[in-house]
C-alpha cells in the first residue's frame, strides 16, 4: 500500500505514513457518531406529558430526578412550568414517530 499524499511504500499495519506522517484514509475509516434521536415526549413513562420522561430519555438521566427539578423549579419560581408547558406544545409525541414508520 503506497501513501496518497507523497507516495510513500507503507506497511499493511500503518495507519499513517512513515515519510509525511499523513493518515491513509482507507487504513482507518472515519468514526462516525451514532445519530441521536430528536427529543421527544416519552408516552410510554408519561406521568402528565411525558415532558420530564422524555428529557431523562434523551440525556440518559433518571426521570425522577428531572421531575423534583421541575417541581423545585415551579415551587421556587415558576419558571418549572412555564419550561413544562413550552416543552408539552414545542417537543413531538414518540407515538406519533412509531405510526409513521409503519
Amino acid at each position: 500500500m503506497f501513501c496518497t499524499a507523497c507516495g510513500h511504500e507503507m506497511k499493511d499495519g500503518d495507519r499513517f505514513c512513515a515519510s509525511c506522517g499523513q493518515g491513509d484514509a482507507k487504513a482507518a475509516p472515519p468514526v462516525e457518531e451514532p445519530a441521536r434521536r430528536p427529543l421527544m415526549r416519552a408516552m410510554r413513562e408519561k406521568k402528565i406529558a411525558g415532558v420530564c420522561a422524555g428529557i431523562a430519555r434523551q440525556y440518559g438521566w433518571d426521570v425522577t430526578l428531572v421531575r423534583v427539578a421541575f417541581l423545585f423549579g415551579i415551587v421556587l419560581h415558576g419558571v418549572g412550568l412555564l419550561a413544562y408547558i413550552i416543552g408539552w406544545i414545542a417537543m413531538p409525541r414518540d407515538d406519533e414517530q412509531m405510526v409513521v414508520a409503519r
